[in-house]
């Protein structure tokens, strides 16, 4: 079965948090990578930071090694001088690219050549197909039914099909996407409202359901983003 073309609104991901002395910068791939990669990106480091890393349902290449979609966040601790170059994948793109089920590497960092033979990105693209497009929908999902309703895929196939994409299911995903867009658009006219219109119970649900990915409260972490 096809997948079926998926209109999605606008919805930003990779929530920076850096802080004073922290800089990071990203720039937009070529044409010839742009389905594959979200962003090329370099961090440097003027003092030691610990840096939380959320979950945004990507994979990273930094360096020489593969970085896993993250399940929940990680603090790196960064040393002044500390200078980073990497590839942010875009949901499903290091399986499209290398074959490999994301499922195997998620919250794990590898030296890439211990996971497939490295090449170069713009020839591994030429052959490569675009990253499954259910992994991108299912980031924007309000739920997995209407995701499946949406594709035209069983429950039990999205879920198989999005775990091999991404190493999560629609649910996570799911969640890590609305956790990416509460944070974008920060606290508005009140939590209470800003929990309602992202589609969560009640305020009390939203800090939750946050707290569970982030290991911190959204306005712990807007308070760190507002720092930077």
């Amino acid at each position: 079965m096809s997948t079926p073309t998926l209109t999605l609104p606008p919805r930003p991901l990779a929530i920076f948090l850096g802080g004073d002395g922290v800089h990071y910068e990203e720039r937009a791939p070529g044409a010839a990578l742009m389905p594959w990669v979200q962003a090329f990106w370099h961090l440097r480091c003027e003092r030691p930071y610990p840096l939380r890393v959320l979950p945004d349902g990507c994979m990273d290449i930094i360096g020489n090694d593969v970085v896993g979609s993250l399940s929940t966040a990680l603090v790196a601790n960064l040393d002044a001088g500390d200078e980073v170059f990497g590839v942010r994948l875009r949901p499903g793109a290091f399986t499209a690219l290398y074959g490999v089920p994301a499922s195997e590497l998620s919250d794990l960092r590898l030296p890439l050549a211990d996971v497939v033979r490295p090449r170069p990105l713009l020839e591994l693209a030429r052959d490569a197909p675009p990253p499954d497009p259910v992994a991108a929908a299912a980031l924007h999902a309000a739920d997995v039914r209407t995701l499946a309703r949406e594709t035209g895929y069983s429950p039990r196939h999205l879920r198989r099909r999005l775990v091999a994409a991404t190493g999560h299911g629609p649910k996570r995903l799911a969640r890590i996407g609305r956790m990416q867009a509460v944070l974008a658009a920060g606290r508005g006219e009140s939590w209470a409202r800003t929990a309602y219109e992202f589609g969560f119970h009640d305020e009390s649900h939203m800090i939750n359901d946050i707290q569970a990915l982030a290991n911190a409260t959204p306005q712990r972490l807007l308070g760190a983003r507002a720092a930077g």
